[in-house]
């Protein structure tokens, strides 16, 4: 036969090789590679003859022949590396971390791969680059491991934009932001996806990526989009004889069924589901069937049949390596166990759901994702908090609550600050392109500020308005694509990968706190006269607890009432709302009930000597200024000194930040002082402030905030060299060069909080811009290695947005992250001249150098008290902190 003949048979027979292996018909392929290696080999062809090869060992190995596709393939890899060729190599490592993924070896498969992709990335190989990518984000995505997942989808996506597979892994992407509790962005992810489906014609994609948002808007509470979605993807199962999704989507669509309560026919539609995955002998899907039906039962009150398809499930999903199911199985295992009174086994198995969750929360370095990962595990905490109150473990119930709350701030704070600025040099196009992307972001939301707060500055009006490049309806979504943007650049900083996930403290670590660690003394963290007063408030049960110098035990208070609980959170929502109010004061018999049920219990059970308390706040408390409430007898404030904290797992990190080391030489720190009095700026030209701000037409100036800011610097300079003040237009350009060299930086002016996107808030300049919390956390637009206390006399300051997973979103956590270890806060709008006399006051009391900086809030705000200010203007003042 002729060369040129040969060369077609080969090709011919390479061609319906695929045909077969694309369309399941293993023994065919394997049939048809055998004569293209002939082929190939005839005309001595090597690099073909060994492709050939690859492929009927991939043949082979879908067969159940793992040991002969074994041989095959590392044959070939032999032969890629004699004929030195890179492609090859990629081509067949891909090929193995198949073969090892079907023996189970995923630690194999996943090494394979990144030697895949070091190959492929080389050579310039975009189809292996892009499949390797993608399967080690399918790996990392049934481990937990969701933000590496993320970025492996990510690259993906980048090697082909406009290959065959854009569709499945913007699926895959949706499907990891989800399980981060990103579930808006995961629909936008399946949208597109389905749109890329679409067009390609293909139907089964299609329905996956419908059934998917569908399953989104669950997570939500949509139920009837939710429904709507998967009875569109069955639709297109039936169009396309999808049995296996079918399955799924029915199981889906169950569990809609039975949020709406109606039990028999979602167990019918689980059921049919059930069938179906096994007979496609589907492994996850059968898992998660099993574990629908399980909550099916349970909802019936047959938690002995409950039981036994959570453990099936379970089964199953060890058998797999799913980690994300195990998680769910385990925790629902727990819960029928309690309902069936047998304590031991229902905390066995929520223990171990939480230690799966904390694996996969740690395996997290975002913030942002970190943040909105905790989230969804509150309700697997709130469950274990109760069940050890219930059977009498209050050590442990104490240690969860620590468990359960601002993990992220924690971790941010432990970890070195990433400049991605420092990336603008790496010859990398995926970099370039990101950080082009992030300053464009950057500049869309400058301009979404100035529109938003001051109106739409190129308007001949100078009113505000929506016209322009971006609108205020734009902000969720802006800063969702910037903190992705940043985040994506931040994975590829050299640091990244050694950012440590820290463990939050243990009851006997807590009560370490008050040990002395050196024979003077200096290692202890707290003094015998502190107590830590720590909450945790949930539908369910009010829950607080007490430590102190020397306790064996916590002190406990426990509402879990349903009564008792609804009049908790119906005077919390009256005390907040008077206490902000200006001219309204506040009763004293309100100050009194929130006194009774969240601190007399505690109080009581702390010593005598003890006059200072860090308070550990959860969910709405963070809002509560304690300093108010009221014993009967007197304020809060006036018998002890208050500190508030996200959680106590950062007093070590505080403690350690105390540079000075001794509170004592206070009254030698150079101060930095910048006041605004003059904001004329903001309503030049008619230009509308926000509404949310003092004025509707511009911002008020401050006449009072002129004379603060001189008092308090001339205090300072009377003790210490060095103070300096800016003024009005001075502090724009001079508080962020200058921020990193005082010890002491107070601010006197106007802030704004924006609840809708915690990052926009900030200190509002002369000139209407804001220094936000964006610019402090990801730009380091303030830094400080020598900060010890800033103090913000401004309005909002200490208001954050708290996630359900007790994380603070807003300008308090970004003054952390810069370096302040203590931050004095306002909690609502402040008057001016009461704000300038209690400041001077306090900086006067601190000044003296005898006390610290709790101590000398608390004496200045009994010094309020004793004048008979009301409430609304002594209290919103806190101290986050420890000193």
């Amino acid at each position: 036969m002729e060369p040129t003949d040969r060369k077609e048979q080969m090709e011919q027979a390479a061609n319906s090789g695929w045909s077969a292996l694309e369309s399941g018909r293993w023994i065919e392929a394997e049939e048809c590679y055998a004569r293209a290696f002939q082929a190939a080999r005839e005309l001595d062809d090597t690099l073909s003859a060994a492709l050939f090869k690859s492929y009927g060992g991939l043949s082979r190995l879908w067969q159940g022949r793992l040991v002969e596709a074994r041989a095959d393939l590392e044959e070939c890899l032999r032969q890629a590396a004699e004929e030195d060729s890179l492609q090859l190599a990629a081509h067949v490592l891909f090929l193995l971390s198949e073969l090892e993924s079907q023996e189970g070896c995923d630690e194999r498969a996943i090494s394979h791969l990144w030697k895949a992709l070091d190959a492929s990335l080389e050579c310039n190989d975009e189809t292996t680059a892009e499949v390797s990518f993608g399967k080690l984000g399918l790996i990392y995505l049934n481990y937990g491991w969701l933000e590496q997942a993320s970025e492996c989808f990510r690259q993906a996506m980048e090697q082909r934009p406009d290959g065959p597979n854009q569709a499945a892994w913007l699926g895959n992407l949706g499907q990891t932001l989800a399980e981060m509790g990103q579930l808006e962005e995961s629909i936008s992810c399946y949208r597109a996806a389905l749109t890329c489906a679409r067009a390609a014609g293909d139907r089964r994609a299609e329905g996956k990526c419908l059934a998917s948002e569908g399953l989104s808007h669950f997570h939500q509470g949509r139920f009837e989009e939710a429904m709507e979605c998967y009875k569109q993807a069955l639709e297109l199962t039936q169009q396309d004889n999808d049995l296996e999704s079918r399955g799924t989507w029915l199981g889906n669509l169950g569990n809609v069924y039975l949020r709406l309560g109606q039990n028999d026919r979602a167990r019918e539609l689980c059921q049919e589901g059930l069938e179906l995955a096994k007979s496609r002998q589907d492994r996850h899907s059968e898992a998660a069937l099993l574990d629908s039906l399980g909550d099916c039962f349970a909802r019936s009150g047959d938690f002995e049949s409950a039981l036994k398809h959570y453990s099936n499930a379970l089964a199953i999903g060890r058998a797999i390596s799913d980690k994300l199911g195990e998680r769910i199985y385990l925790a629902n295992i727990g819960r029928a166990y309690r309902q069936l009174g047998k304590t031991e086994p229902a905390m066995e198995h929520l223990k171990r759901a939480i230690e799966i969750f904390d694996q996969q929360r740690s395996r997290i370095n975002s913030d942002s994702l970190k943040t909105s990962f905790a989230a969804g595990g509150q309700d697997l905490y709130c469950d274990m908090i109760q069940f050890c109150l219930e059977d009498g473990r209050r050590i442990e119930a104490l240690e969860y609550v620590g468990r359960a709350k601002s993990r992220a701030i924690l971790d941010l704070l432990r970890n070195s600050p990433i400049d991605i600025s420092e990336l603008q040099n790496v010859n990398d196009k995926t970099i370039a392109r990101l950080i082009a992307r992030e300053r464009e972001l950057s500049g869309q939301i400058a301009r979404l500020e100035r529109i938003f707060w001051q109106g739409n500055l190129d308007s001949d009006s100078g009113h505000r308005g929506s016209s322009g490049t971006v609108t205020a309806e734009e902000a969720p979504r802006l800063y969702s694509e910037w903190r992705e943007v940043v985040d994506q650049l931040r994975r590829r900083h050299h640091n990244y990968a050694s950012m440590v996930a820290v463990e939050t403290l243990s009851f006997d670590e807590l009560k370490g706190l008050w040990q002395e660690t050196a024979a003077d003394g200096s290692g202890q963290m707290l003094d015998e006269h502190t107590a830590i007063l720590e909450f945790f408030l949930s539908d369910q049960f009010f829950f607080s607890a007490a430590v102190w110098a020397g306790c064996q035990q916590p002190g406990i208070n426990l509402l879990i009432e349903v009564n008792e609980l609804e009049k908790l959170q119906s005077d919390i929502a009256d005390f907040l709302e008077m206490s902000a109010t200006e001219g309204w004061e506040v009763p004293v018999s309100l100050c009194k009930r929130l006194y009774k049920r969240l601190l007399a219990p505690l109080i009581e059970s702390v010593p005598r000597d003890v006059n200072k308390l860090i308070l550990v706040p959860h969910g709405v408390l963070h809002r509560v200024p304690f300093a108010a409430l009221h014993d009967g007898s007197s304020y809060l404030i006036e018998k002890m000194s208050l500190s508030y904290l996200p959680t106590s797992s950062l007093i070590p990190v505080l403690s350690g930040a105390d540079r000075d080391g001794s509170r004592v030489k206070s009254q030698t720190l150079k101060y930095l002082v910048s006041a605004i009095s003059d904001y004329s700026a903001t309503r030049n030209d008619g230009i509308v402030f926000s509404s949310r701000l003092r004025s509707a037409a511009g911002l008020e100036d401050l006449s009072y905030t002129l004379e603060e800011g001189k008092t308090v610097f001339l205090q300072a300079a009377e003790r210490a060299a060095g103070a300096k003040l800016l003024t009005n237009e001075e502090v724009k350009e001079g508080l962020l060069s200058l921020f990193g060299d005082y010890p002491v930086v107070h601010f006197a002016g106007h802030a704004v909080f924006n609840p809708d996107e915690p990052l926009a808030s900030g200190l509002v300049l002369s000139d209407g811009s804001i220094l936000t919390a964006a610019r402090i956390l990801q730009d380091n637009a303030l830094r400080t290695t020598c900060g010890k206390l800033l103090v913000l006399s401004a309005c909002q300051t200490g208001v954050n947005v708290i996630t359900n997973g007790g994380e603070i979103l807003g300008l308090a956590r970004a003054l952390m992250y810069a370096g302040m270890p203590n931050l004095i806060l306002s909690l609502w709008e402040v008057a001016d001249r009461s704000t300038a006399g209690l400041m001077q006051d306090f900086h006067n009391f601190w000044q003296a150098g005898k006390i610290s900086i709790a101590q000398a809030l608390s004496a200045a705000q009994r010094k309020a008290v004793a004048e008979g200010q009301p409430v609304h203007a002594w209290a919103p003042f806190i101290h986050l902190g420890i000193d």
